[in-house]
């Protein structure tokens, strides 16, 4: 298998402008090229690059309000990138914009499509595993065009919260963990609800809760969010807590573990009734690879360790339906994998499909 490390990038500063500053300052070509593909998907739904722009900027008065230090840091961003804002805005709204579609009067909640089945994600509590560490992570599944410019993002506050996840150019990170213990994965989830408005965009968000100092405080802050669009959000800790959050425009709906192991894919388990996706029939059983790791997980339960999560994230049964998905002709692929160990405060990650490159670490 290929040895492909990520490109890291290090911010590090108490004043959040200055934070996104340094961000955008090392990842302005990345910020240039990746806004070449979402044009495209953009222009798939109906949208031009100047339309997308100006619904991202319609956060901007909400946020400003609610997470003033995060819109700085997303100001810096723009400023350091040399880009408009409107730019920063597009690309950490693009899940929730990328719901919607143009149409003649107005925007309304587009079909779901093969491409919106990403990611499954799993956490294993110290019942679960051979050493007794709390481990999550996921399969991240998106676009081809999105895999070669990832990077990891390691942030300072300078407040004794440090953070190192996955970031997409520009956004405030996708996903990661922190050094008060806490990890944070998350998968598309949507539902019949779905529909434009105002509310925090989940890149916001993911990055309000790798703030989080407790379990506690990141449960409630999700408990009381009110998505526009659903998604699914993994909370583990190392103390031995993980919860998903099905959150939905009318409820947040809650999943446990069972026996120390909880896994997650797209399907809407809590209420199905509200799933949007498109029918199994047509062949897309989203809920299938969260089914699928759960049952490897238990067949080694009390004795997981690394380099059998490493191997459960290469699974290929159910071919197109697989965790290491190679669905890159529908527009989906694995394009990055991670383990994150919330007991040693390391993570590993591995390039594209999991099953073509090594795991590679790197410190929090």
């Amino acid at each position: 298998m290929a040895k492909r490390r990520f490109k890291e990038v290090f911010i590090s500063s108490a004043d959040p402008f200055e934070r996104g500053f340094q961000h955008g300052s090392q990842v302005r070509d990345l910020v240039l090229r990746i806004c070449e593909g979402y044009k495209k998907s953009f222009a798939r739904k109906g949208f031009t690059w100047d339309e997308a722009q100006m619904l991202a900027l319609k956060y901007v008065p909400g946020l400003d309000a609610q997470m003033p230090d995060l819109m700085q840091e997303a100001r810096g961003i723009a400023a350091g990138a040399d880009v408009s804002l409107g730019v920063v805005m597009v690309l950490n709204s693009r899940y929730e914009l990328l719901k919607l579609k143009k149409s003649a009067d107005a925007h309304h909640v587009a079909p779901a499509e093969a491409s919106d089945a990403e990611c499954t994600c799993f956490a294993l509590l110290p019942e679960a595993t051979a050493d007794g560490h709390a481990l999550s992570g996921q399969n991240w599944d998106k676009d081809k065009f999105v895999e070669d410019d990832l990077y990891v993002l390691h942030i300072d506050e300078k407040n004794g919260t440090r953070i190192v996840g996955l970031s997409e150019p520009a956004q405030l990170i996708r996903n990661g963990m922190n050094t008060h213990g806490l990890s944070l994965n998350c998968s598309t989830l949507l539902s019949v609800l779905d529909g434009p408005g105002l509310a925090a965009p989940t890149n916001f968000v993911r990055r309000r809760l790798l703030s989080c100092r407790s379990f506690e405080e990141a449960t409630r802050l999700v408990r009381e969010f009110h998505p526009d669009i659903a998604l699914n959000y993994l909370i583990a800790s190392k103390d031995g807590e993980a919860i998903v959050f099905e959150t939905t425009p009318r409820e947040n709906f809650f999943i446990e573990p069972t026996r120390g192991v909880l896994t997650k894919a797209n399907d809407m388990v809590c209420d199905p009734t509200l799933d949007r996706f498109i029918p199994a029939s047509k062949g897309h059983h989203r809920h299938f690879r969260a089914q699928r790791l759960n049952e490897l997980f238990k067949k080694r339960r009390g004795h997981i360790d690394i380099g059998y999560v490493q191997e459960c994230l290469r699974d290929h049964y159910g071919d197109t339906e697989s965790v290491c998905n190679h669905c890159e002709a529908e527009g989906l692929k694995t394009i990055a994998s991670m383990i994150y160990d919330l007991t040693e405060g390391r993570v590993l990650m591995a390039w594209g499909n999991p099953c073509e490159n090594e795991y590679e670490e790197y410190i929090l």
